[in-house]
C-alpha cells in the first residue's frame, strides 16, 4: 500500500493518506502589487473539490491563501493593506 499512515502514542491512527492519489497538474505565476487584495487565476478543468493550489515561492508566503473554484482559483492577500509588488509562483495538484 502506498501513502502515509501515522499513529499516536496510544496506537490510534491519526493520519491515513493512503486513499488519495495526488497528481501534479502544472505550475503558474501571478504578478501582484498595490491596488488589489484578491486575484482570480484561470485553470481549465479545476473543480471546487479534489484540487489544491500551493504557493511555491514568495517573500511573504504566509500572507496569501488559495481557494479552488470551477476553472479558476482565487488568491487572497490576508493583511488589510495592499501587498508589495512581487511575482507569486504556484503549483497545482488534483487528488482523488
Amino acid at each position: 500500500m502506498s501513502g502515509l499512515q501515522a499513529w499516536d502514542a496510544s496506537g490510534r491512527m491519526v493520519t491515513d493518506l493512503g486513499d488519495f492519489n495526488m497528481r501534479y497538474m502544472g505550475a503558474t505565476s501571478l504578478n501582484v502589487g498595490p491596488g488589489a487584495t484578491a486575484w482570480n487565476v484561470g485553470w481549465g478543468g479545476m473543480r471546487t473539490n479534489g484540487w489544491i493550489v500551493v504557493l511555491n515561492t514568495s517573500m511573504y508566503w504566509n500572507d496569501y491563501y488559495c481557494i479552488p473554484y470551477n476553472d479558476y482559483f482565487t488568491v487572497q492577500y490576508l493583511p488589510t493593506t495592499a501587498p508589495y509588488p512581487e511575482t507569486l509562483y504556484f503549483e497545482v495538484y488534483s487528488f482523488s
